[in-house]
């Protein structure tokens, strides 16, 4: 057998065709042969002090960017858990300021932390006068001390609810929500419960099934009402003193929508919440239908679980007008007790940035990252450069150009 010849840099331009070459032999091009011409990076200390120079100018700017924008929002938050406990019954009270926080520049007109509050019973209406509930009413008057521009939202904010709960997550059923009429027997037993059939042992669904459902956030607010208006304040018509917030729609993501659907239960086989009965006193009835979840945004909203115990639902909105100056008052249909787990509850008006409410956590974050950055920079700086630095591929520190140690009991012999 004919050896093999031996194929290297210098057989580049042989005819492959040779007849005592191999058939499976790969042609002789640069790509099947390994001969790619390739770049590697050579992390040379110039080339390290310039990454860490413009990760770090990245970094700050946009962190300080980000701060900015977060301190250009501004809100006011009231916390209203004890009103119905603390608050006088007759006359308006002063709001304890350890209620409140807000975020206004220092010259403002009014001080946002003067405010007020009552409890009150009313005689509450439901399904356009169907029935009426008396009810517990928490007012508040409250200060915006700058004019607000649109857009204008409305949040409620709980804190230590955890929706994050392993058996609170996936407690509803999705074709349920969907509208499909789910039979009783695949309810029963399936995650929905103990909020799947009706406690008294009638065999009714309930609908939605559930905890989630179950435990919907139902306080209710008005929209805030201009009370008195500064002298330096602008004043508008009686007419135009409520500042009217939508709370139907453009309050839920687009998105959310596709995942419910008006219910193609029969209302003999269903029955609401247990939580829900207040609103649905007499159960599902053709003057007091089940809610068509494809259009209520704020069940949708609430559905999209948290994943921390305090965190802000979007309630309504107001995309079109400014919020003037002056004194508001809104009225709190208190339904919602978050003294059964120690939680609390607040509202919250606030305007929005690019980036949206304020959160100064983003931009904090990026400023630490940048003054890493440049930290590192600082350091690779002086030691490349000032501290003693060696030459860049200097021989002499290769391991087997360094002088040998003596090996261990050798003796050296006298000179």
């Amino acid at each position: 057998m004919a050896p093999r010849r031996r194929r290297g840099a210098d057989a580049a331009q042989e005819d492959s065709s040779e007849p005592d070459a191999p058939k499976n032999r790969p042609p002789n091009t640069a790509f099947r042969q390994q001969r790619m011409k390739a770049w590697q990076c050579v992390l040379t200390p110039k080339l390290i002090v310039t990454i860490f120079s413009i990760l770090a100018a990245i970094y700050l700017g946009f962190g300080a960017y980000l701060t900015w924008l977060a301190h250009t929002v501004r809100d006011l938050r009231i916390d209203y858990t004890d009103c119905i406990r603390d608050a006088p019954k007759n006359e308006a009270g002063i709001l304890p300021p350890k209620y409140i926080s807000a975020h206004f520049s220092e010259n403002a007109a009014l001080d946002p932390y003067e405010a007020q509050w009552q409890a009150t019973k009313r005689n509450i209406s439901y399904h356009n006068g169907q029935y009426t509930r008396e009810r517990d009413v928490c007012i508040i008057q409250f200060n915006i001390p700058e004019r607000l521009e649109p857009s204008i939202s409305f949040y409620y904010y709980l804190e230590n609810f955890y929706q994050n709960h392993r058996r609170y997550v996936g407690s509803f059923n999705a074709k349920q929500l969907l509208g499909d009429p789910v039979e009783g027997s695949s309810i029963n037993g399936s995650t929905c419960d103990p909020i799947s059939h009706e406690a008294n042992g009638s065999g009714k669904i309930v609908y939605p099934c559930g905890i989630i459902a179950n435990s919907i956030f139902n306080d209710t607010f008005s929209s805030p009402t201009l009370l008195t208006v500064p002298a330096t304040g602008d004043a508008p018509p009686e007419t135009e003193r409520v500042y009217v917030m939508e709370n139907n729609t453009g309050i839920a993501w687009p998105g959310l929508a596709d995942l419910y659907g008006k219910t193609r239960y029969n209302l003999s086989q269903i029955v609401p919440p247990p939580n829900w009965n207040e609103s649905y006193f007499f159960g599902y009835t053709p003057d007091s239908p089940p809610p068509d979840l494809h259009t209520w945004e704020g069940f949708q909203n609430w559905m999209m679980l948290a994943a921390s115990p305090n965190f802000y639902k979007l309630y309504q909105r107001n995309d079109r007008d400014p919020m003037l100056v002056g004194t508001y008052m809104i009225d709190i249909v208190s339904n919602f007790d978050t003294n059964l787990y120690n939680g609390r509850k607040s509202f919250v008006i606030t305007t929005v940035s690019t980036m949206g409410s304020r959160n100064i956590w983003p931009g904090i974050i990026f400023l630490i990252v940048g003054g890493i950055c440049l930290i590192l920079d600082v350091y690779f700086i002086l030691s490349f450069f000032l501290w003693k630095p060696r030459k860049l591929g200097d021989p002499s520190y290769l391991s087997w150009n360094q002088p040998q140690a003596p090996a261990p009991g050798h003796a050296t012999s006298a000179p």
